[in-house]
């Protein structure tokens, strides 16, 4: 999931290109879970190309690597002191291309838990098309699989009867603050956020004044947040903030974490418990939504690409004489952050057609997150990352 920071670098680099202020977020286990479906039905060099992406050797790795990610995403919660979180995915096939046995059995309903819908996206009736009929279904169920945080995931018009197939992933995170790290409401203010272009929009912010897991390296700093646990799930997660210590220092950070090798191996989240001064983080939310093999290939890594049918074989029975086209993946996030904790989801879906260098920071650092930053959710035990993003404008 390396590769998820350099894709949060490039979305940021077109935020700048373009004047832009807005917030961007992305989730490396929903990309990873979309992308492990397409890869289980692949093989030749749409196959090889997929398993170097997803850091595997082999599909039986990948099928292994996919069942441990299942059973880390769907720790349930609801109605105990655990977060709430819950993976599901979908698949809707034309019935123009019926799915290999073994890879609608083994793969989508084994490992992911999914049942495929057999659906027409050719023919129309007198008032719409079928793919209009299944932009329905599919933004019915990305709702569902959200909690209601992701509407209108495909816009009437985003499928045309050339669609072959539809896998999607979805992803939703409910963390509550442990007790000790809750915010108090009262102290909510509102202060000055100062955007990468020097002027200041007024947020509310959120303070603390406990002990928190922090550490100061060079040119930023993190902080962790844990989110409240159940001690019948073996899950532990957490938000870590990464912000630098200079106010426009956003692009900064990221040249800094892409410039060492794996992101994730690195001691950027293996803080020290320290005494602060005082902790402000503004209060956010926002939704984002990106092209995912677009991004991909502004940061030259190659998104898999049908160059042959037949690299397809394993996963659907292709005609001869139907056109096939290349694959393409988009996704859509929702975060919210406030004093009680955090609400995450993330859907996407794709289409077929280096070294700690340790401060000296001065006795009880503050932790003003006052300027762009960035943030991370992750599974303690796991390692997995689930959401990856950055706020430049919380008011957006």
């Amino acid at each position: 999931m390396d590769f998820s920071v350099g894709m949060a670098k490039q979305l940021l680099l077109n935020q700048v290109k373009n004047c832009s202020s807005k917030n961007f977020a992305l989730s490396p286990v929903s990309i990873d879970a979309a992308l492990g479906m397409v890869a289980a039905g692949s093989r030749g060099p749409t196959l090889e190309r997929m398993l170097a992406l997803l850091g595997t050797q082999d599909v039986d790795e990948l099928k292994l690597s996919a069942s441990a990610m299942m059973a880390t995403a769907n720790c349930g919660g609801e109605g105990g002191d655990g977060p709430v979180l819950c993976m599901v995915n979908g698949a809707w096939v034309d019935k123009r291309f019926p799915l290999v046995d073994s890879y609608e059995e083994e793969v989508l309903k084994g490992i992911y838990g999914c049942d495929a819908e057999t659906v027409d996206f050719l023919h129309q009736n007198e008032i719409s098309t079928q793919a209009d009929e299944v932009v329905n279904k599919v933004n019915s169920w990305a709702e569902d699989a959200s909690k209601g945080l992701i509407t209108n995931l495909l816009q009437p018009g985003s499928l045309s009867p050339e669609t072959t197939i539809i896998l999607a992933n979805g992803l939703y995170f409910e963390g509550t603050w442990t007790n000790q790290y809750r915010f108090d409401a009262s102290l909510t203010k509102e202060r000055d956020f100062y955007l990468l272009t020097g002027d200041t929009v007024p947020i509310p912010f959120m303070t603390g004044h406990e002990r928190y897991h922090y550490e100061s390296f060079d040119g930023f700093k993190v902080l962790r947040i844990p989110y409240q646990s159940s001690a019948e799930l073996n899950r532990k997660f957490s938000m870590y903030f990464f912000l630098p210590h200079e106010k426009v220092g956003l692009q900064n950070l990221l040249e800094e974490l892409c410039s060492n090798s794996g992101f994730t191996k690195q001691d950027y989240f293996n803080l020290r418990e320290v005494s602060l001064d005082r902790v402000r983080i503004p209060k956010f939310e926002f939704s984002y939504e990106f092209n995912v093999s677009t991004t991909m290939e502004e940061i030259g890594m190659t998104f898999p690409s049908v160059e042959n049918p037949e690299d397809f074989s394993e996963m659907m029975k292709i005609p001869e004489g139907i056109p096939f086209f290349a694959t393409k993946m988009i996704q859509k996030v929702v975060v919210k952050v406030d004093e009680k904790g955090t609400k995450a989801a993330a859907v996407t879906y794709g289409l077929v057609s280096g070294c700690r260098r340790r401060g000296q920071p001065p006795p009880k650092p503050s932790f003003i997150a006052d300027h762009p930053f960035m943030f991370v959710i992750k599974e303690e035990i796991s390692g997995l990352l689930f959401f990856v993003g950055a706020v430049l404008n919380p008011s957006l």
